[in-house]
């Protein structure tokens, strides 16, 4: 199944985003353990507050449907979301 390299860069609202974190950490834990999201975690070295998500899904259409469902975006903390397949030639995610 193709693989995909989400990044989020958050906006300015802080405070709301870390009321919504816990939801948003369950959301991304039933997507780990239903197989969809195969790691996860914040970006640390950019300036803007920001995430990495390596989903697993059939295409652009379904990632995009699954990061719909994230509570970060219902609150509206996401300011910008990239979706790019990817392919992992070594390491945990490449397929043998």
């Amino acid at each position: 199944m193709p693989v995909f390299a989400v990044t989020y860069h958050y906006g300015p609202d802080t405070d709301t985003r870390m009321e919504h974190r816990p939801a948003h950490r369950r959301w991304q834990a039933e997507m780990n353990e239903a197989g969809r999201i195969l790691a996860s975690g914040p970006l640390d070295d950019d300036p803007q507050p920001g995430g990495l998500l390596i989903v697993s899904a059939a295409d652009r259409g379904e990632v995009e449907g699954h990061l719909a469902e994230d509570p970060y975006a219902s609150v509206g903390v996401i300011e910008s979301t990239v979706v790019r397949e990817w392919t992992p030639v070594f390491g945990p995610f490449a397929e043998g």
